[in-house]
């Protein structure tokens, strides 16, 4: 892919203090908001299907969806829309960039012409502890940071990838790593198209009734 062809969406880094510990940050020459939620939602759901992807068979991919789907669950709840902490015991989000950085992961969201994808230095060894870590980590970061909006857009997306995993393909299926943030985020968008229709014949009403 040609350079004129590949640009850089915006960048994450996840920077562990050790191996509990870690500051996120995330870097974009977008200035539009929306727009820029949007791209670190589509960056955190390529990421997560590429963590499950590389944990293999492993019994800490299976643990990191039923955590994610807890959180999920955490974060929607019926009083409303709530910011939990996600993280394990002993596990804290820094505010700021540790002094001494242990291992960091790096992972760039790439516009090749009309598809997208992601670039990713993941830590390795240490039995994959950084795998799945940095998908914590980084969902912690943004159900701290995002918009409501965004926040229950985010929840969507991840219904819909999880949708995807369980009933279409799976974890260790190197068509996921496109196929199911893509499957996330149409079902995130139907599903916010079919509110908006369902609510237009009550606006339609109210301004009826105002008149």
């Amino acid at each position: 892919m040609s350079e004129e062809t590949r640009s850089e969406v915006g960048v994450v880094r996840v920077c562990f203090g050790n191996r509990f510990q870690a500051f996120v940050d995330y870097q974009t020459p977008e200035q539009d908001p929306v727009a820029r939620e949007r791209d670190i939602i589509q960056l955190f759901s390529f990421t997560f299907v590429k963590v499950l992807f590389l944990l293999g068979e492993n019994k800490q991919a299976p643990m990191l969806m039923q955590y994610v789907q807890a959180a999920m669950g955490d974060t929607v709840t019926e009083k409303g829309l709530l910011r939990p902490t996600i993280m394990g015991q002993g596990q804290l989000l820094l505010e700021t960039l540790p002094e001494k950085i242990e291992t960091s992961a790096v992972i760039h969201l790439i516009q090749d012409e009309e598809t997208r994808r992601i670039e990713i230095e993941m830590p390795v060894g240490d039995d994959g502890h950084f795998y799945p870590a940095t998908a914590i980590f980084f969902l912690q970061y943004l159900i701290r940071t995002l918009s409501d909006a965004s926040l229950f857009f985010l929840m969507l997306v991840l219904g819909g990838v999880m949708e995807y995993l369980e009933k279409i393909g799976k974890t260790n299926d190197i068509k996921a790593l496109s196929a199911a943030p893509v499957y996330g985020f149409s079902t995130a968008m139907r599903y916010i198209d079919g509110e908006r229709k369902r609510m237009e014949p009550l606006s339609d009403s109210s301004r009826i009734e105002n008149n």
